[in-house]
C-alpha cells in the first residue's frame, strides 16, 4: 500500500504545480512546455507503478524507445497545421 501512496503523493504534488502555473500567469509558451514536461513524468509514474514496468529489465527499455522516437518524428511533423490552426489569417 505504501508505494501507490507514494505515487499518489507524487502525482498530488505535480497537479499542484500545475495549479500553481495557471495563477502565477506565467507566459504561454513556458507555461505550455512546462505542461508538458509534467504530463511526461506523471504518464511516467503511473506506468512504472501500476503497469508493473518497474521491474522490467533493459530489453523492454530498447523495445519501448524507438517508438517515443518516432512519435517525436509525427509530432514535428504536424507542427506545422497546429501553427496554422492557431493563426488561420497568417498564411
Amino acid at each position: 500500500m505504501k508505494p501507490y501512496l507514494g505515487v499518489w503523493g507524487f502525482l498530488l504534488g505535480l497537479t499542484a504545480i500545475e495549479v500553481a502555473l495557471a495563477y502565477l500567469h506565467t507566459p504561454p509558451i513556458t507555461m505550455l512546455a512546462v505542461l508538458l514536461a509534467l504530463s511526461f513524468l506523471k504518464a511516467g509514474a503511473i506506468v512504472r507503478r501500476f503497469m508493473h514496468i518497474a521491474g522490467e529489465g533493459p530489453p523492454l527499455a530498447w523495445i519501448v524507445l524507438p517508438a517515443f522516437f518516432f512519435i517525436g518524428l509525427i509530432l514535428l511533423g504536424i507542427l506545422g497545421d497546429a501553427g496554422r490552426a492557431a493563426f488561420p489569417g497568417a498564411l
